[in-house]
């Protein structure tokens, strides 16, 4: 039987289609290392295709102390992600998911996610942390919803970094770029939805948290910086994004979302 561990377990997922991707997980990865949290780190390869890069990636994973856990096949974001949460419920462990471009620069941002808790006084079930740009604008702060176009949009984007209203806490669906979600929710709510190629797997997940009675929140004090790269996704990748909207469409297209509907500033 695998000894149960009280620390969260942090899955990193990882597709390196060449050199800058490999570069700016071994950043992410390393600025994990260098702001000390106690958690236990999972790096969970998504299919890289440059697959000569994983060596050397393998070599830097274990010397910081970290595991890998490679992948050979392309199912998906979700299912990949899944690898990590499914250890972590079996564990009784809460997790973090946390996005290979973030780099964490504040000590203290595992502390803000664990003390975060809901409207009721509960340990918020799902958190989510305040995401910056290189620059210091807002690229993160939880979503929000527009009746008007009927999408989805990350709250106060491009907004300045300490912009009041994006340093207060808010209920609302929050991204994996850095998220934490707590043991007792996988075992309520479950795990990811496989069906969810790559990305929007996060969204359905705190939708179906909400739709269970439990809360998502934003938590501001917890801050990380997010790099904004420019997208050349392969057409598998792209096929999975299609993928994704889809499915978003299916399952939440006649839902009430006016709770979470366009904040006015």
């Amino acid at each position: 039987m695998t000894a149960v561990s009280h620390r969260p377990l942090c899955v990193v997922p990882a597709h390196v289609a060449g050199d800058p991707d490999a570069d700016a997980l071994l950043r992410c990865l390393v600025s994990l290392w260098s702001t000390p949290a106690d958690v236990d780190v999972l790096v969970v390869d998504d299919g890289s295709p440059a697959r000569e890069l994983l060596t050397p990636l393998a070599a830097a994973v274990e010397e910081l102390g970290f595991e890998l856990l490679r992948d050979h096949g392309q199912t998906g974001h979700a299912a990949v992600i899944n690898l990590g949460l499914r250890r972590a419920c079996e564990e009784g462990r809460d997790a973090v998911l946390l996005a290979p471009d973030v780099e964490l620069n504040s000590p203290g941002w595992l502390d803000a996610l664990l003390a975060r808790t809901d409207g009721e006084g509960r340990p918020a079930a799902v958190v989510g942390a305040r995401l910056l740009y290189p620059t210091g604008d807002i690229q993160h702060a939880g979503r929000i919803f527009s009746q008007l176009t009927r999408k989805w949009a990350h709250r106060f984007q491009h907004g300045p970094g300490n912009l009041p209203a994006a340093l207060r806490p808010c209920r609302c669906p929050v991204g994996s770029g850095l998220m934490l979600i707590r043991h007792e929710t996988l075992v309520r709510v479950g795990l990811l939805d496989e069906a969810y190629g790559l990305g929007a797997h996060d969204l359905d997940y705190c939708l179906r948290v909400f739709a269970s009675g439990l809360e998502c929140i934003y938590e501001p004090a917890s801050v990380a910086i997010r790099a904004d790269k420019a997208d050349h996704a392969s057409e598998p990748r792209l096929a999975l994004a299609r993928r994704s909207r889809t499915r978003l469409l299916e399952q939440w297209g006649d839902h009430d979302l006016s709770p979470f509907v366009m904040e006015a500033l």
